[in-house]
C-alpha cells in the first residue's frame, strides 16, 4: 500500500482531474466566451483606479455639478466620459501634466500608475512623488508614483505643504489651500460649461400651452382688462417668398391688440407689392419705406413709429403661433419684467454642411444675465418688451452687421434686468440656411464686437490711475498650457534677472478645464500673475483686451502665449518709448531655430497685404537692414510681442474684436497713425530678442479670408504707402515685387502677399577690407553661405562658421528645420556638416559642399570627408569669393 504522503497526493490530482472534466463541460455548455466590448474594458479600469485609492469625489462632483453616492459611481462615470470631458479624480493628478512626465507619454495616466514602475514622476503641478519620497524617513519611502500618492493621501493634514515640483513660484501651497483652490476652479469651471452649454433640444420638454397659461392667471386677467397696444416691427429686405406668411401669423394672434409695423428696407423687387396685398383690408398693418440701411436701421424706423405700450419683433421668414402675445404680454404684467420671451421651434440645420444635424429642434429657457454675457438665448422673434425699457436704453445699434439683437438684450438686461421665460412655443423659426440672412454674410467675429460693448467702459479704463514703471505682460490662450507656461516663466524669469517690475495677466479664452487647472495652480502663489479665465473664445483681439482692462501697468506689452523672451528683452522696447513720435515697438522676432520671423511689417501699396518683413531670412539681414535708426520706424507691427503706452492704448480702444486672429494688429496701427501726429511711427527694436514658436492654435486661421475682406473695405484707397523696396537695400538685397498668395477666386477681395526678393549687383553690403582686396582693386561682395548641420559636429561647425566670419563671408548656420527655409535660394554656397550620411536635397543655384558623408547619388561641388580639417572648405569657399 502507498505511504500517507502518496496516497494524499495521488486523491489531490484524481480531484484535479475531476475538476477539468466539470469546467470543461461547464465551458461546452456556456458556448465561446464572449469577446470584451469597450465598455468591458472601461469598467474594469473603474475597478482598478477605486482600488488606487486617490479618488477625490467631491473634486469631481464640483467639475461635473453632479453627485456620487459611492467613489465607483464616481470613476464609472469618469472612465465613460473622460476622453470627451478632460476630467479629473484628485487635485494631485491632472492626465496632461503627467502625459509630459510619465515614463512612456502614450499611456493613459492609470495605465501609468498602474504599472507601480520605479520611476518617480510628477503626477501634476501641485504634486512631485520624488520630491515627496525624499521627505520621507529611510525605510517608509515609497517604491513607486502610486505609492508615493497614497503615503501622501494617509499621512499629510490640512497643513501640510504640497511637495510642488521643482520651478513652481511663490510659497509653497498646504494641502488644504491647494485642494480649496482646485475645488472653486472646478466650480467656476462647472458654472461656465452650464452657461455655454448647447441649448437646443430634440424634443419639448416643457408644459403644455394650457398649463404655461394657467400658471399666469393675474397677468392674463390684467392683459384682458387693460388690453395694452402691442407696436410689431417687422423689418423685410426682398422677402416677397416668405413675408405673407409671417403677416398672417401676426393676423392670426388670439390677442387681438397690436399694430403690425412693415418696415421694407429698400428691397426694390415686388417685396412691397406682397406686403400690400397681404395687409389689404386690415388697417393695423402699416407700411414704412426706406433705403436700405440693415435689419438695425429698419427695427429703428419701425420703433421711432410705434405706438404701443408693449413692442414685439417679426422678421419676415419666421412665424408666429397663435399663442404667442397672449402669453408673452400676461408674462409681462403678470411678473413686472421688463419683457417676456416664449419658446421657439426651428425647422432645419443652419450649417447646410451638417448632415448630422436634426431638422427639428426646440429652445426655450430662463436664465440670469451672466447667462447671458455668455451667449444669447432669447431670439428677438420670441421677445415682447415694455415700450418705456425700450426707450430707456435707445435703438439698435446700426454699426453693427451682426449679433444687433443680442446687443440691445444685453442693454435691456443692464438696465432693467432679465426678461421672464414664458415655456410656451411662440414662434416657428425657419433655420435653414440663407445667403440673404445676415448671419449668413457677416463673420462670427461681430459677436464679440457686441459683447465688447458691454465688457470694456472705455473712458472709465482710461480714469483709472495706473503703476508708474511697471509694464503689464497680456499673454491670451487657447487650449494650450504647455506653451502659456513657458511663457509665462520665461517673462518672470527674465524679470527676476534683469530687475523689472512686471505683472503678467493670462486670459484664457475659454479652454479645456485642464488649461486653467494647470495654469492656476502652478502660478497661483506667484502674485506678480493674474488669471482671467472666459466663458468662450473670444479671440485674440477681445482677449486682448480683456486683458488690458485687467492690467495696471504704465506700459503694457502683448504678448503671444507661443513667445518665449530672453534676458534683456524689455527694457529696449520700454526706452524706445521713451520718444512720445514712438507709438509701439517690437523686439525682432526670431523662430527657435534662429531665423527671422519678423522684423517689422511693410506694405506694397494699395489691395496689398502687408507681410512680415525678412520672414524666413538669415537674422544677418535683419541686423543689416535695421542698422540705421531711422530703418526701424514702420507704419505697423506684429502684436506677437509689442510694448504700447497704456494710456495710447485706451485712447485708441485697443484692438478691434471683429478681427478673428489676423490683421487686427496692423489695423491697430493704422488706426493709431490716424490718430497721432505727423512723423509718429512704430518701431523695430532689434536689441531685443523674442524666440516665436509660432505654434497651430485649432482654428486660428478660419477667419483669414473674411479678416481680409474687413480689412480691405476699412482700408481700401488708404493703404500706407509702398516702403518695400528701400528697406532691403541694407541688406544687399533687392525687392522685385509682389507674387500674389492664397487663395484664389472671384469673391476674394484681396489676396495674400509674398515678396520677390533678389541679389543686388555686386557690391552692396561689402564690408570693408573684406577678401583683402588691395589698392586699386574694387571689393567684391560678401557669399551668403548657408552651414546645414544635424548637431553632431559642432565644434567643426563653429570653426567652420568663425573662419567663414573672418574672411568676411555672411553665414547662417541652420539646423535642419531650416534647412529648406524661404530664403535659401538667395544663398551662394551651402555647407552640409554631417556624421552621418545625409538626406538633405541640395540647393539648386548655389555651390554646394558636403564635408562629410553624404549619398552617393547627390551632386556636390565639393566633398571631403568628416576627418578633413574646416581649412579645406575655406579654402574652396574662397576660391568661390
Amino acid at each position: 500500500m502507498p505511504g500517507p504522503g502518496k496516497g494524499q497526493n495521488g486523491t489531490a490530482r484524481g480531484q484535479d482531474g475531476l475538476g477539468r472534466i466539470a469546467r470543461g463541460l461547464a465551458r461546452r455548455l456556456r458556448g465561446p466566451e464572449r469577446p470584451l466590448t469597450v465598455t468591458d474594458r472601461l469598467d474594469r479600469w473603474a475597478a482598478r483606479i477605486v482600488e488606487f485609492g486617490i479618488v477625490d469625489r467631491a473634486y469631481l462632483e464640483a467639475q461635473t455639478g453632479r453627485t456620487f453616492a459611492t467613489d465607483a459611481e464616481a470613476v464609472s462615470f469618469y472612465v465613460h466620459n473622460d476622453g470627451r470631458r478632460g476630467l479629473s479624480l484628485s487635485p494631485l493628478v491632472e492626465p496632461e501634466w503627467m502625459r509630459e512626465h510619465q515614463p512612456d507619454a502614450r499611456m493613459s495616466w492609470y495605465d501609468a500608475l498602474h504599472q507601480e514602475g520605479p520611476e518617480l514622476f510628477q503626477t501634476g503641478p501641485l504634486f512631485d512623488a520624488g520630491v515627496w519620497a525624499a521627505s520621507r524617513p529611510e525605510g517608509r519611502r515609497p517604491a513607486s508614483t502610486l505609492d508615493a500618492l497614497r503615503d501622501f493621501l494617509r499621512e499629510a493634514s490640512d497643513e501640510t505643504a504640497l511637495p510642488v515640483p521643482p520651478g513652481r513660484r511663490g510659497d509653497t501651497p498646504t494641502w488644504a489651500a491647494a485642494r480649496d483652490a482646485a475645488l472653486d476652479n472646478a466650480r467656476a469651471y462647472a458654472a461656465a460649461q452650464h452657461r455655454t452649454r448647447r441649448r437646443y433640444r430634440q424634443q419639448w420638454d416643457g408644459p403644455t400651452t394650457e398649463e404655461a397659461l394657467a400658471a399666469l392667471r393675474r397677468g392674463a386677467a390684467r392683459r384682458d382688462a387693460e388690453r395694452p397696444l402691442v407696436s410689431v416691427v417687422m423689418p423685410v429686405f426682398r422677402r416677397p417668398d416668405v413675408v405673407a406668411a409671417a403677416i398672417r401669423s401676426v393676423q392670426a394672434q388670439i390677442y387681438p391688440h397690436w399694430e403690425l409695423l412693415v418696415v421694407d428696407d429698400g428691397s426694390g423687387d415686388d417685396t412691397l407689392d406682397v406686403v400690400r396685398a397681404a395687409a389689404e383690408g386690415d388697417d393695423r398693418v402699416r407700411v414704412h419705406e426706406r433705403p436700405n440701411g440693415g435689419a438695425g436701421a429698419a427695427r429703428n424706423t419701425g420703433l421711432a413709429a410705434a405706438r404701443g405700450e408693449l413692442v414685439a419683433f417679426l422678421d419676415a421668414d419666421n412665424t408666429w403661433r397663435p399663442e404667442h402675445l397672449a402669453a408673452a404680454v400676461a408674462g409681462v404684467l403678470d411678473t413686472g419684467a421688463p419683457g417676456a420671451h416664449t419658446g421657439l421651434r426651428m425647422v432645419g440645420a443652419n450649417n447646410d454642411d451638417d448632415a448630422t444635424a436634426p431638422t427639428e429642434t426646440f429652445r426655450g429657457e430662463d436664465g440670469t444675465v451672466e447667462d447671458l454675457r455668455a451667449g444669447n438665448f432669447i431670439d428677438l422673434n420670441a421677445l415682447v418688451v415694455r415700450r418705456d425699457v425700450a426707450d430707456a436704453v435707445g435703438p439698435f445699434d446700426e454699426t453693427l452687421r451682426r449679433w444687433i439683437d443680442w446687443e440691445w438684450l444685453l442693454r435691456i438686461a443692464r438696465h432693467a434686468g432679465m426678461p421672464v421665460y414664458v415655456p410656451v412655443i411662440g414662434v416657428d423659426y425657419d433655420n435653414v440656411r440663407d445667403v440673404r440672412r445676415v448671419s449668413s454674410g457677416q463673420p462670427a467675429s461681430w459677436q464679440e464686437v457686441a459683447l465688447a460693448r458691454h465688457r470694456l467702459d472705455w473712458d472709465a479704463l482710461a480714469a483709472a490711475p495706473r503703476t508708474v514703471g511697471r509694464v503689464s505682460v497680456v499673454v491670451p490662450t487657447y487650449r494650450d498650457w504647455t506653451m502659456t507656461r513657458r511663457a509665462v516663466d520665461a517673462v518672470l524669469g527674465a524679470a527676476d534677472h534683469d530687475g523689472d517690475d512686471v505683472e503678467v495677466v493670462v486670459i484664457d479664452n475659454g479652454s479645456p478645464r485642464s488649461v486653467t487647472a494647470v495654469l492656476d495652480a502652478w502660478f497661483r502663489d506667484e502674485p506678480r500673475v493674474v488669471l482671467q479665465r472666459e466663458d468662450r473664445n473670444r479671440n485674440f483681439a477681445l482677449g486682448s483686451d480683456l486683458g488690458l482692462a485687467r492690467s495696471t501697468g504704465d506700459v503694457v506689452v502683448m504678448l503671444n502665449n507661443d513667445t518665449e523672451v530672453t534676458t534683456g528683452w524689455l527694457r529696449p522696447l520700454v526706452t524706445a518709448l521713451d520718444d512720445p513720435t514712438v507709438l509701439g515697438v517690437q523686439p525682432l522676432l526670431l523662430y527657435p531655430d534662429g531665423i527671422v520671423q519678423t522684423a517689422g511689417t511693410v506694405f506694397g501699396g494699395d489691395k496689398v497685404l502687408p507681410w512680415h518683413f525678412l520672414g524666413e531670412h538669415p537674422r544677418y539681414d535683419a541686423t543689416a537692414a535695421l542698422s540705421d535708426p531711422a530703418a526701424r520706424r514702420f507704419s505697423a507691427i506684429t502684436a506677437a510681442a509689442a510694448a504700447f503706452r497704456a494710456a495710447d492704448l485706451l485712447r485708441w480702444h485697443g484692438f478691434d474684436p471683429v478681427y478673428a486672429n489676423g490683421l487686427e494688429d496692423v489695423d491697430l496701427c493704422l488706426r493709431a497713425l490716424a490718430d497721432s501726429p505727423a512723423g509718429s511711427a512704430f518701431v523695430v527694436e532689434p536689441a531685443s530678442v523674442v524666440v516665436h514658436h509660432e505654434s497651430r492654435t485649432e482654428g486660428r486661421n478660419d477667419a483669414r479670408i473674411e479678416n481680409r475682406r474687413v480689412f480691405d473695405e476699412r482700408w481700401r484707397g488708404r493703404y500706407p504707402a509702398a516702403d518695400a523696396a528701400p528697406r532691403y537695400e541694407p541688406a544687399g538685397l533687392r525687392y522685385a515685387g509682389v507674387a500674389p498668395g492664397m487663395p484664389k477666386g472671384h469673391a476674394v477681395m484681396v489676396r495674400s502677399s509674398r515678396p520677390v526678393v533678389v541679389r543686388s549687383v555686386p557690391g552692396v553690403g561689402v564690408r570693408s577690407g573684406a577678401f583683402g582686396a588691395g589698392a586699386g582693386v574694387a571689393p567684391r561682395a560678401p557669399l551668403r553661405v548657408a552651414v546645414k548641420h544635424d548637431g553632431s559636429r559642432p565644434q567643426d561647425v563653429a570653426a567652420l562658421v568663425s573662419g567663414l566670419e573672418a574672411l568676411g563671408h555672411l553665414v547662417q548656420v541652420d539646423v535642419p528645420s531650416a534647412w529648406y527655409r524661404g530664403s535659401s535660394g538667395l544663398d551662394d554656397v551651402t555647407v552640409l556638416v554631417a556624421s552621418g550620411t545625409s538626406s538633405w536635397v541640395p540647393q539648386p543655384g548655389a555651390l554646394n559642399a558636403a564635408w562629410g558623408a553624404v549619398r552617393a547619388e547627390d551632386d556636390y561641388a565639393v566633398v571631403l570627408p568628416a576627418d578633413r580639417p574646416a581649412a579645406a572648405i575655406l579654402e574652396s569657399v574662397t576660391a568661390i569669393g
